[in-house]
């Protein structure tokens, strides 16, 4: 067989070292000294020492995350680095799972383009961040969606891992109404995939149930700006269905 290029070598070395290091925490955590002191700051270092496997090359450990975010892009576009990702997300405190989600975020391109199969704890660990976080931490990942472009969205949308996140992200219970100026511009950059492209209403009908009185009206003020008649047949009923269940 051919020798697998040094890329591919990199990341299965680093998926190992962030496994061995997953396995050093939970031996901890089952132990009676991890509900000492000594024990409670032992698990915080095996845990910055787990993270820090996960970084891209040059994050050295204790440092703090570079830019674009501090989880390697080649973890996150492949199975095994995603069900790693999965595993670690649970044990990480607010600012390191923050820092996962703005790698996945700054690198939502590359993802959307990976042909990584559908990995659903990934999914899942993606959808349910998001409310984890302060307000201000989930509207700065809004933020930053529309510097992606219509393409980028367009592929992200068709990834469940990336359409988990941006459920996630846009069903923050605070967000919609402390700020609502992120929420908007995410919406605004999903606006001109709603006229051909299912996947964005699917997103909008797995949202429009959920959503409170301040997102309701952001979401009403979206679809009044939907121009009707470039909307697709495919994408039509779906336009009806979603302004049907905003007016209830």
């Amino acid at each position: 067989p051919a020798p697998l290029p040094p890329s591919r070598w990199h990341t299965r070395s680093q998926v190992a070292a962030a496994r061995e290091a997953l396995i050093g925490l939970r031996v901890h955590a089952s132990s009676a000294a991890v509900r000492t002191p000594a024990g409670q700051e032992q698990r915080r270092v095996l845990l910055e020492r787990l993270f820090s496997r996960l970084r891209s090359p040059g994050g050295a450990e204790g440092a703090p995350p570079p830019e674009g975010g501090a989880v390697s892009p080649e973890l996150l576009c492949c199975e095994k680095g995603q069900k790693l990702v999965a595993d670690v997300m649970p044990l990480l405190p607010p600012p390191l799972l923050a820092a996962v989600l703005q790698a996945v975020v700054a690198h939502l391109g590359a993802i959307a383009r990976s042909k990584s199969p559908r990995v659903t704890s990934f999914c899942s660990g993606l959808a349910a961040a998001p409310k984890l976080l302060p307000v201000e931490q989930a509207a700065a990942l809004l933020a930053a969606l529309p510097q992606h472009g219509e393409a980028s969205l367009a592929l992200a949308l068709g990834r469940p891992e990336l359409s988990a996140l941006l459920l996630g992200l846009l069903c923050h219970p605070h967000v919609a109404v402390e700020a609502r100026p992120a929420v908007e511009a995410a919406y605004q950059a999903l606006l001109p995939l709603l006229h051909q492209h299912e996947q964005a209403w699917a997103l909008l009908d797995a949202i429009v149930p959920g959503a409170d009185g301040a997102h309701a009206d952001v979401l009403r003020a979206l679809l009044g700006r939907v121009d009707s008649a470039a909307v697709s047949a495919a994408c039509a009923p779906r336009l009806e269905a979603v302004r049907a269940m905003l007016a209830q």
